[in-house]
């Protein structure tokens, strides 16, 4: 801060570079929850899989997707038998 005036762009990316901190509890959170995903029953999944297993988990968590109507044009055949 103290040399700000001098140095503008330094300064700013100072600021937002130090704001960041070491460990994020939201990264903690999401290795907590990839161990459920990623569990010895599904331990089959490839890396690219569980990617975007656990990617999909946190955004429908975030609420992306609400409101989109997956199944519309999904039926079950049921066996009549």
């Amino acid at each position: 801060q103290k040399h700000a005036n001098d140095f503008p762009v330094l300064a700013l990316i100072a600021r937002d570079i130090l704001a960041i901190p070491g460990t994020s509890i939201s990264v903690e959170r999401l290795f907590s929850s990839s161990k459920h995903t990623l569990s010895d029953a599904r331990s089959s999944m490839t890396a690219e899989s569980a990617s975007k297993t656990i990617t999909t988990k946190e955004w429908l968590k975030k609420g992306f997707g609400y409101e989109v109507h997956y199944l519309d044009n999904v039926r079950i055949l049921l066996d009549t038998k």
